[in-house]
């Protein structure tokens, strides 16, 4: 079972609880067309969309993966369903879409035939630069994963 620890930095390169706390657990993720649509538009000679670049956070909270909406509407894609969802704001009804995402430093790739599409907007990774948060990692994919947060050292693992 390989396991990956991520430990959050203060500015001196020390593990922190703080940083821990003010980043989360996020890691890089890439959001691609599924294989489906890819072999398709290779298959007619057409160009494959540019991959959407940022990152994701670990949600317990999320009862499945969510994307934000933007990000899936960028690489072209058409939602196929409609859900309802619970959120903060109470409840709405939320896109479905395809989407193949990759998580280049947990080494995973993974093909959804359904994600639903979400408004992260103003969810800021305090990276640098800060950047847009793309994706929430919801229990779908973490029941298959185990998740230790290690507050006081300033780290979160994932084996899977």
């Amino acid at each position: 079972m390989p396991i990956r620890n991520i430990f959050n930095r203060d500015a001196n390169n020390n593990p922190s609880s703080a940083a821990l706390r003010i980043v989360g657990a996020v890691v890089p993720v890439e959001i691609y067309v599924p294989q489906a649509i890819a072999q398709v538009l290779t298959q007619n000679a057409q160009p494959l969309p540019t991959p959407v670049i940022g990152f994701a956070m670990m949600d317990t909270g999320a009862n499945g993966t969510c994307v934000h909406e933007p990000s899936l509407t960028t690489l072209g894609l058409n939602p196929i369903d409609v859900v309802p969802s619970g959120t903060a704001g109470g409840p709405v009804q939320q896109n479905v879409y395809p989407a193949r995402l990759v998580f280049p430093s947990l080494g995973w790739e993974l093909n959804f035939a359904r994600l639903t599409g979400v408004n992260l907007t103003g969810q800021i990774v305090p990276s640098n630069p800060p950047q847009q948060l793309l994706v929430l990692v919801g229990r779908d994919i973490l029941e298959s994963a185990i998740l230790v947060w290690n507050g006081p050292g300033g780290a979160w693992s994932i084996a899977w």
